[in-house]
């Protein structure tokens, strides 16, 4: 659908750089590539739908295509923010894509004005490379074909739907890996219980005791740290503080050490106990990779992830710990110092991947992977944030599958729980798919549309064999009075959370919502479901 553009990361003073300075401060350099590489595929110009193609094109995705061959009308002007009164009887997709390109015209757009089954059949191929597809608003069986291609094909998907005041995101993806998940909080990877000969060396070369103020007052407190865990451990048979009562103990320890209350080095040593005087392991969700067949059973056709997942196993294997990740907090100290501190674990990060690397050479050898396919960058950047490694997928690529019952069923009895949005999605759908329009488009059939619906929903439930559950009917009611209308406000906010999704997705950083969620406009209320 468009051909892909070869980037080269860009230095800090050119005017794209500038111009996407805030972003690149989340996902670099790297990120901003993939995103320019990246080709987005909506199917239904939809108030939601264009929502989230605004959070795309703004940071710089590189190219759109819209497809929809539906006309303008005087309900999507008043509902849709990128159509305007002079789109009237127009082309939807061309239509939005005139104005979503006017905010960032390095974007190139495509539209295509033919019906979905129609695209399908004659653009095949191109679908195949197309990095993400965004589903609004569409007939149920070009939905399941649509998820089918994408899935067989790899291509994570956006499944997003606005109705009244209730908006429904869904996330269907086969296999999605993410090296860099960037928690909101980490612990330093500092290794102060187990550490290495050229931290000890380090350490060991620094006298506290015969310092001057000066110097004392500029001792990194990881050095401050590792002395009081020296006169603990002789203490203590070795063993490091293990709770509240030993932790706090070992603070004053560190306190008597001090020369001055004015010394800040020590006041962050104090401040940094409970995060950084902690037993060295491997977090449970890594150890759960480590048996995942994908990691055991290497093959030809194995991806670099797993690969590389199974080159830290190895390393975890003959050392007990993880690599190191090599990072530095900042801290008071003297320059020279910190600077001395920060290269050892620099170095010892960068040995560490050199390790991890010699492992995957070796497993590519082993199992005939190429091993230029994997980039040794790659390698190193895997080691170091090998902690926060995350593997994220959905089981099957159907909307409507019966899992949604394990996911949904025990908040069902609770008329006020979200749980229901899902439902009322999946029997709107049904309704549209059997009866050509929207329930509740027109008053005179408000009441019967809200009688069908609440059978489709009785069936629904039967079919996911959930009994017992009755959606609440004024929820029900509400639902079905919007006539599938969408909110503009309701539709902004939740297409602001489905971009976020899809630049998750597109550049692999950041852990993307597992895997249903949804939002109440009228209780300000949001929810998560695995699906």
């Amino acid at each position: 659908m468009t051909e892909k553009r070869v980037l080269e990361v860009e230095s800090a003073s050119t005017p794209k750089s500038m111009r996407y300075d805030r972003q690149l401060r989340l996902w670099g350099d790297e990120g901003q590539v993939l995103l320019e590489n990246a080709t987005v595929c909506l199917f239904g110009a939809t108030a939601i739908g264009c929502e989230i193609l605004k959070n795309l094109v703004l940071p710089g995705v590189g190219a759109v295509s819209v497809v929809d061959h539906q006309r303008v009308t005087t309900t999507d002007i008043q509902t849709n923010f990128f159509l305007s009164p002079n789109s009237l009887n127009e082309f939807r997709g061309s239509s939005v894509l005139d104005h979503l390109q006017q905010l960032n015209p390095d974007v190139k757009t495509t539209a295509y004005n033919v019906p979905i089954t129609e695209f399908i059949n004659t653009h095949m191929e191109d679908l195949k490379k197309v990095s993400l597809f965004i589903i609004s608003n569409t007939a149920y069986e070009s939905v399941r074909e649509l998820t089918q291609i994408a899935w067989d094909s790899s291509i994570p998907v956006v499944y997003a739907n606005c109705i009244g005041m209730y908006a429904e995101l869904r996330l269907i993806v086969k296999e999605h890996v993410i090296v860099e998940s960037k928690p909101d909080s980490m612990l330093p990877d500092l290794r102060l219980d187990l550490p290495f000969t050229e931290l000890l060396d380090f350490y060991q070369n620094i006298d506290l005791a015969n310092c001057t103020d000066t110097e004392h007052a500029h001792i990194p407190y990881v050095i401050i740290l590792l002395k009081c865990l020296d006169l603990w451990r002789s203490t203590h048979t070795g063993n490091i503080p293990q709770n509240y009562r030993e932790k706090t103990d070992f603070k004053k320890l560190i306190g008597r050490l001090r020369r001055s209350k004015t010394e800040e080095n020590f006041t962050e040593a104090e401040s940094n106990v409970n995060k950084c005087i902690v037993k060295t392991r491997v977090p449970g969700h890594v150890l759960e990779l480590f048996e995942d067949a994908r990691c055991t059973d290497l093959s030809a056709t194995s991806s670099n992830f797993w690969v590389c997942l199974a080159a830290v196993k190895q390393f975890h294997n003959v050392k007990g710990v993880l690599p190191i990740s090599g990072r530095l907090e900042d801290m008071t100290s003297d320059s020279q110092t910190f600077i001395s501190l920060q290269r050892i674990y620099s170095d010892k990060a960068a040995a560490d991947a050199d390790q991890i690397l010699s492992y995957v050479r070796n497993l590519c050898s082993k199992h005939g992977i190429p091993e230029h396919s994997i980039d040794p960058s790659y390698v190193t950047k895997f080691s170091r944030n090998c902690q926060f490694l995350r593997v994220f997928g959905t089981p099957h690529p159907d909307i409507s599958s019966k899992a949604i019952r394990e996911a949904l069923e025990p908040s069902l009895d609770d008329a006020s729980d979200l749980a229901h949005i899902p439902l009322l999605f999946q029997a709107h759908l049904r309704f549209r798919e059997r009866e050509g329009k929207a329930p509740g488009l027109t008053t005179p059939e408000l009441n019967q549309d809200q009688v069908e619906v609440q059978a489709i929903l009785a069936d629904i439930l039967k079919e996911y064999e959930v009994s017992g559950a009755v959606v609440p009917s004024l929820l029900l009611q509400d639902f079905v009075r919007f006539g599938g209308v969408e909110v503009p406000s309701v539709a902004a906010f939740s297409g602001g959370i489905g971009g976020h999704e899809c630049i998750k997705l597109i550049t692999r950083q950041y852990v993307p919502v597992n895997n249903c969620f949804v939002y109440n406009g009228a209780t300000q209320q949001s929810s998560v479901f695995t699906l």
